[in-house]
């Protein structure tokens, strides 16, 4: 199977991406319901073959080396599986890989995203401490999050949002080579008239294995899966 197959993956992978096995009585996750529990109501993409999906992650896993990601656009309905390829301290820089397409790139700081390149109403820099302190630690609490922007005239525009932070019940998250215990952490926030919410599903080393995120009006929430 050609690599760039992976790059492009068809919503119905999102639909798909738990993998089979035994819960043991926990409660096993799928990017579809993650994304559905975060935002309203949506017409569900339906998985003819789960196996099919599972066998496209499989080989994915395969061919390309290192840590991976599936990063998932709401509102574009894009998916794409994400290569690390740069590390800077805490900060972890994803890309996707094309032949003949402009690279575009995600910058994630334990999973929350702090800048994109490449992307429509790009998000330059975040200030997402107090979030991460609160996330990763797996407590609840109230944190305050800056987010900078390139608007339409490539100026900054700054989005500063009040948050509210809690912790809810534990899930087991099987994607890809993930097979952990969690806990769902609820980022809850106001910025003016804009309201989102933030999902992050923590294991016990802080580590955030899979979360929705909202990344601007244009994209809506993103789904992001640790695959390895």
């Amino acid at each position: 199977m050609n690599v760039t197959r992976f790059l492009y993956l068809t919503s119905a992978l999102v639909a798909g991406l738990a993998l089979a096995g035994c819960s043991n009585g926990r409660k096993d996750v799928d990017a579809l319901s993650f994304l559905k529990s975060a935002t309203a109501p949506k017409t569900a993409v339906v998985v003819e073959d789960p196996a099919q999906v599972q066998v496209a992650v499989n080989e994915a896993l395969n061919v390309l080396d290192g840590p991976l990601a599936l990063a998932t656009f709401e509102k574009t309905n894009n998916n794409v599986i994400l290569r690390q390829i740069a590390s800077n301290g805490p900060y972890r820089t994803w890309t996707s890989w094309t032949k003949d397409t402009e690279r575009r790139s995600i910058t994630t700081r334990n999973g929350l995203i702090t800048a994109t390149r490449g992307l429509r109403n790009d998000l330059m820099s975040s200030d997402v401490d107090q979030t991460l302190a609160l996330v990763s630690s797996r407590s609840s609490g109230n944190a305050t999050r800056v987010q900078r922007y390139l608007d339409g005239e490539n100026q900054i525009v700054e989005m500063r949002a009040q948050c509210s932070i809690s912790r809810g019940a534990s899930t087991r998250v099987r994607v890809g080579a993930i097979d952990r215990m969690t806990v769902e952490m609820t980022e809850n926030c106001q910025s003016g008239d804009r309201t989102f919410r933030n999902i992050y599903r923590v294991d016990g080393s802080g580590r955030v294995v899979q979360s929705v995120q909202w990344l601007s009006d244009f994209y809506g929430l993103t789904v992001v899966q640790t695959l390895r």
